[in-house]
């Protein structure tokens, strides 16, 4: 071994400059392997949340056509229970007499009734409607949900999968077991 005239930087103690050339050129192809990797992982996560992203956006376009079709079933459903209540109550309607003065007390009950079961099947069928719509709201909300979870697994699958690259979790400064080595020979 010739000792180091030149004194690059880093340069061991005694040695050459053909086995600093050789354990620079290692270090550069670890530290290429290393960007390739990095730049892998980099590409994978992008895919993984372009997918994430597209995924989503086709579920909430799927969940939006469902509660459209849900909203649309559920107010015919309300129209055809609301047009037979009013078939219903028909039986219970009847014309006043024209002076409301006139009117028998037990007429008085009956018109009274009337209105009173009228606004209470309206409120009932607007109570329904609100109940259909509180569901939709929660489903959806559910739905998000289950997406940010799968998003969140997909990525935790994405990073478990990434293997460590060489020398991960060392600091550049420290040396490597290789360069301890040559300095003990």
């Amino acid at each position: 071994m010739t000792v180091s005239v030149l004194g690059m930087p880093r340069q061991l103690a005694n040695e050459s400059i053909a086995k600093y050339r050789q354990r620079f050129q290692a270090q550069l192809a670890l530290i290429e392997a290393e960007e390739q990797r990095q730049a892998a992982a980099e590409a994978a996560r992008l895919q993984a949340e372009a997918a994430a992203v597209a995924e989503k956006q086709r579920l909430q376009a799927e969940a939006d056509t469902d509660a459209q079709v849900r909203l649309k079933e559920a107010q015919d459903l309300l129209q055809r229970h609301e047009a037979a209540s009013i078939e219903k109550l028909k039986f219970w309607h009847f014309e006043p007499s024209k002076n409301h003065e006139d009117a028998t007390p037990e007429e008085q009950h009956k018109e009274f009734l009337a209105k009173l079961v009228t606004r209470l099947v309206y409120t009932c069928n607007h109570l329904q409607c609100e109940l259909a719509n509180l569901r939709r709201v929660v489903r959806n909300h559910k739905d998000l949900h289950e997406d940010a979870t799968r998003a969140l697994d997909s990525r935790v699958q994405d990073l478990e999968q990434v293997e460590p690259g060489p020398d991960a979790g060392e600091s550049s400064s420290a040396p490597s077991t290789r360069q301890l080595e040559e300095l003990t020979t």
